[in-house]
């Protein structure tokens, strides 16, 4: 399952939901506003992938080690629409990953 980081919008789970069935942003886990070590801390727990554009899971990654296992987006500010057609290219690789 991947847990959406909240520096991305909520509204990518209904725009990916057919190809990611089993997402959920933080707001749905009341995660919103908490530090990022408590979400790294909660995906490990529920056993679910970020995905996120912050540099600081990467951070975690290297010092805690995984799980749990992380997507990192790469880009800058970009619309929505960009976010979800990386997500939907990559689904293959991500669904694999995430295996």
């Amino acid at each position: 399952m991947l847990l959406f980081d909240e520096n991305l919008s909520p509204k990518l789970i209904a725009r990916v939901s057919k190809t990611f069935p089993a997402c959920l942003h933080v707001l749905q886990s009341r995660l919103d506003n908490s530090p990022d070590i408590e979400i790294w801390r909660y995906a490990r727990e529920y056993k679910l992938t970020i995905v996120t554009k912050d540099k600081d899971f990467l951070h975690f990654a290297r010092q805690h080690g995984f799980p749990p296992k992380l997507v990192h987006i790469q880009t800058g500010n970009v619309r929505l629409a960009v976010i979800e057609e990386i997500l939907l290219n990559q689904a293959s690789a991500i669904k694999t990953f995430v295996a």
